[in-house]
Protein backbone atom coordinates (compact mmCIF):
# COMPACT_ATOMS: atom_id res chain seq x y z
CA UNK A 1 0.00 0.00 0.00
CA UNK A 2 2.70 2.46 0.67
CA UNK A 3 4.29 1.27 -2.35
CA UNK A 4 1.31 2.81 -4.65
CA UNK A 5 0.72 5.68 -2.28
CA UNK A 6 3.95 7.03 -3.74
CA UNK A 7 3.23 6.99 -7.14
CA UNK A 8 -0.68 8.13 -6.36
CA UNK A 9 -0.57 10.38 -3.67
CA UNK A 10 0.25 14.26 -4.95
CA UNK A 11 -0.05 16.37 -2.20
CA UNK A 12 1.17 17.24 1.14
CA UNK A 13 -2.94 17.29 1.68
CA UNK A 14 -3.20 13.07 0.28
CA UNK A 15 -0.42 11.89 2.54
CA UNK A 16 -1.60 13.67 5.56
CA UNK A 17 -4.93 12.31 4.65
CA UNK A 18 -3.55 8.43 3.87
CA UNK A 19 -1.43 9.20 7.26
CA UNK A 20 -4.19 9.81 9.45
CA UNK A 21 -6.09 6.49 8.03
CA UNK A 22 -2.92 4.18 8.20
CA UNK A 23 -2.53 5.61 11.96
CA UNK A 24 -5.91 4.93 13.14
CA UNK A 25 -6.34 1.25 10.97
CA UNK A 26 -3.28 0.11 12.89
CA UNK A 27 -4.75 1.38 16.27
CA UNK A 28 -1.18 3.07 17.17
CA UNK A 29 -0.95 4.80 20.75
CA UNK A 30 0.42 8.00 20.93
CA UNK A 31 1.43 10.29 24.21
CA UNK A 32 5.20 10.94 23.39
CA UNK A 33 4.52 14.34 22.03
CA UNK A 34 1.11 13.62 19.91
CA UNK A 35 -2.20 12.63 21.42
CA UNK A 36 -4.12 11.33 18.45
CA UNK A 37 -2.80 9.93 14.68
CA UNK A 38 -3.61 13.43 12.80
CA UNK A 39 -1.11 15.47 14.86
CA UNK A 40 1.46 12.84 14.65
CA UNK A 41 0.68 12.55 10.72
CA UNK A 42 1.26 16.33 10.21
CA UNK A 43 4.32 16.33 12.70
CA UNK A 44 6.51 13.43 10.77
CA UNK A 45 5.18 14.68 7.14
CA UNK A 46 6.48 18.64 7.67
CA UNK A 47 9.93 17.01 9.91
CA UNK A 48 10.56 15.04 6.66
CA UNK A 49 9.79 17.49 4.33
CA UNK A 50 11.62 20.06 6.68
CA UNK A 51 9.24 22.61 7.01
CA UNK A 52 7.99 24.81 9.53
CA UNK A 53 6.15 22.72 12.32
CA UNK A 54 3.71 25.11 13.16
CA UNK A 55 2.92 25.93 9.66
CA UNK A 56 0.84 23.13 7.83
CA UNK A 57 -1.77 25.14 5.94
CA UNK A 58 0.09 26.80 3.85
CA UNK A 59 1.95 23.53 2.37
CA UNK A 60 -1.60 21.23 2.00
CA UNK A 61 -1.51 21.54 -1.66
CA UNK A 62 1.71 21.51 -2.53
CA UNK A 63 2.92 18.51 -4.56
CA UNK A 64 5.75 16.23 -3.68
CA UNK A 65 9.01 15.28 -5.36
CA UNK A 66 9.26 11.73 -6.28
CA UNK A 67 12.36 11.91 -3.83
CA UNK A 68 10.11 13.16 -1.00
CA UNK A 69 6.81 10.92 -1.59
CA UNK A 70 9.68 8.45 -1.11
CA UNK A 71 10.79 9.26 2.26
CA UNK A 72 7.66 10.29 3.76
CA UNK A 73 6.36 6.67 2.99
CA UNK A 74 9.35 4.99 4.58
CA UNK A 75 8.57 7.07 7.68
CA UNK A 76 5.00 6.44 8.00
CA UNK A 77 5.79 2.83 6.91
CA UNK A 78 7.99 2.60 9.88
CA UNK A 79 5.35 4.02 12.21
CA UNK A 80 2.81 1.59 11.83
CA UNK A 81 4.43 -1.20 10.63
CA UNK A 82 7.20 -1.11 13.24
CA UNK A 83 5.58 0.95 15.65
CA UNK A 84 8.39 2.98 16.55
CA UNK A 85 7.54 6.46 18.27
CA UNK A 86 8.14 8.97 16.06
CA UNK A 87 10.70 10.88 18.71
CA UNK A 88 12.81 7.86 17.67
CA UNK A 89 11.96 7.80 14.04
CA UNK A 90 13.18 11.08 13.70
CA UNK A 91 15.59 11.48 16.68
CA UNK A 92 14.01 14.69 18.32
CA UNK A 93 11.62 15.13 21.14
CA UNK A 94 9.66 18.63 22.32
CA UNK A 95 9.46 19.42 25.90
CA UNK A 96 7.91 22.14 26.16
CA UNK A 97 8.87 24.35 23.18
CA UNK A 98 12.53 22.72 23.57
CA UNK A 99 14.09 20.17 21.09
CA UNK A 100 15.67 17.74 22.33
CA UNK A 101 18.06 15.34 20.70
CA UNK A 102 16.50 11.26 21.71
CA UNK A 103 17.14 7.80 20.44
CA UNK A 104 16.56 4.47 21.76
CA UNK A 105 19.18 4.63 24.36
CA UNK A 106 16.85 6.58 26.45
CA UNK A 107 13.12 7.13 27.29
CA UNK A 108 11.11 9.91 25.13
CA UNK A 109 11.04 12.95 27.59
CA UNK A 110 7.54 14.21 28.77
CA UNK A 111 8.35 15.26 32.32
CA UNK A 112 5.53 16.88 34.43
CA UNK A 113 7.93 18.79 36.00
CA UNK A 114 9.04 20.40 32.93
CA UNK A 115 6.59 23.52 33.67
CA UNK A 116 7.03 23.44 37.30
CA UNK A 117 11.06 23.66 36.54
CA UNK A 118 10.32 26.59 33.56
CA UNK A 119 8.58 28.20 36.29
CA UNK A 120 11.04 28.36 38.73
CA UNK A 121 9.33 26.06 41.02
CA UNK A 122 6.94 28.68 42.26
CA UNK A 123 5.22 29.43 44.56
CA UNK A 124 7.34 26.70 46.74
CA UNK A 125 10.70 28.77 45.79
CA UNK A 126 10.38 32.35 46.91
CA UNK A 127 13.64 33.81 45.85
CA UNK A 128 14.91 31.33 42.59
CA UNK A 129 17.81 33.51 42.69
CA UNK A 130 19.49 32.29 45.59
CA UNK A 131 19.18 28.87 44.25
CA UNK A 132 22.54 27.76 43.72
CA UNK A 133 23.23 23.97 43.04
CA UNK A 134 20.58 21.08 41.88
CA UNK A 135 20.91 17.74 41.21
CA UNK A 136 19.04 15.63 38.50
CA UNK A 137 18.81 12.01 39.33
CA UNK A 138 18.32 9.92 36.78
CA UNK A 139 18.93 12.54 33.86
CA UNK A 140 18.17 10.18 31.12
CA UNK A 141 18.40 12.22 27.84
CA UNK A 142 19.17 15.61 30.29
CA UNK A 143 16.79 17.37 29.54
CA UNK A 144 15.45 18.33 32.74
CA UNK A 145 19.57 19.06 33.83
CA UNK A 146 19.09 21.50 30.74
CA UNK A 147 15.68 23.34 31.81
CA UNK A 148 17.26 23.52 35.44
CA UNK A 149 20.26 25.56 33.80
CA UNK A 150 17.77 27.44 31.67
CA UNK A 151 15.53 28.57 34.78
CA UNK A 152 18.17 28.85 37.09
CA UNK A 153 21.38 30.41 35.20
CA UNK A 154 23.26 30.95 38.51
CA UNK A 155 22.91 27.36 40.03
CA UNK A 156 25.76 24.36 38.97
CA UNK A 157 23.49 21.58 37.77
CA UNK A 158 24.82 18.01 38.27
CA UNK A 159 23.38 15.75 35.65
CA UNK A 160 23.48 11.84 36.76
CA UNK A 161 22.66 8.83 35.62
CA UNK A 162 23.72 5.19 35.75
CA UNK A 163 23.93 4.26 31.96
CA UNK A 164 26.55 5.04 30.42
CA UNK A 165 24.22 5.20 26.97
CA UNK A 166 22.07 7.65 28.18
CA UNK A 167 24.72 10.01 29.33
CA UNK A 168 26.31 10.29 26.12
CA UNK A 169 22.84 11.34 25.07
CA UNK A 170 23.08 13.34 27.74
CA UNK A 171 26.40 15.14 26.62
CA UNK A 172 24.98 15.41 23.66
CA UNK A 173 22.33 17.72 24.34
CA UNK A 174 24.11 19.42 27.09
CA UNK A 175 26.56 20.19 24.28
CA UNK A 176 24.52 21.32 21.40
CA UNK A 177 22.14 22.89 23.67
CA UNK A 178 18.34 22.54 23.63
CA UNK A 179 16.43 24.12 20.34
CA UNK A 180 14.20 26.31 20.50
CA UNK A 181 10.35 25.77 18.84
CA UNK A 182 8.70 28.60 16.58
CA UNK A 183 7.90 31.63 18.47
CA UNK A 184 9.51 30.48 21.82
CA UNK A 185 10.98 33.29 23.71
CA UNK A 186 11.49 33.54 26.94
CA UNK A 187 14.68 32.96 29.71
CA UNK A 188 16.00 29.99 27.77
CA UNK A 189 15.49 32.11 24.25
CA UNK A 190 16.91 35.19 26.22
CA UNK A 191 19.49 34.32 28.45
CA UNK A 192 21.56 30.86 27.75
CA UNK A 193 22.32 30.27 31.61
CA UNK A 194 25.31 28.15 32.40
CA UNK A 195 25.28 24.92 31.54
CA UNK A 196 25.31 21.47 33.95
CA UNK A 197 28.08 19.52 34.90
CA UNK A 198 29.29 17.16 32.50
CA UNK A 199 26.38 14.55 33.11
CA UNK A 200 28.18 11.49 35.06
CA UNK A 201 27.39 7.82 36.24
CA UNK A 202 27.08 7.65 39.72
CA UNK A 203 26.57 4.33 42.10
CA UNK A 204 23.37 5.01 44.44
CA UNK A 205 24.81 5.68 48.05
CA UNK A 206 24.32 2.31 49.96
CA UNK A 207 22.95 0.55 46.87
CA UNK A 208 24.23 -1.74 44.24
CA UNK A 209 24.31 -0.16 40.66
CA UNK A 210 25.48 -0.96 37.40
CA UNK A 211 28.36 -0.35 35.90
Amino acid sequence: MFDIATTTLPTVRDWLRFAVSRFNEAGLHFGHGSTEAYDEAAYLILHTLHLPLDRLEPFLDARLLPEEASAVAAILERRVKERVPAAYLTREAWLHGFRFYVDERVIVPRSFLAPLVLDQFMPWIMEPERIRSALDLCTGSGCLAILLAQAFPDAEVDAVDLSKDALAVARRNVDNGPGLGPGRHGRGARHPGRRPQAPQAKRPAGGRGRP
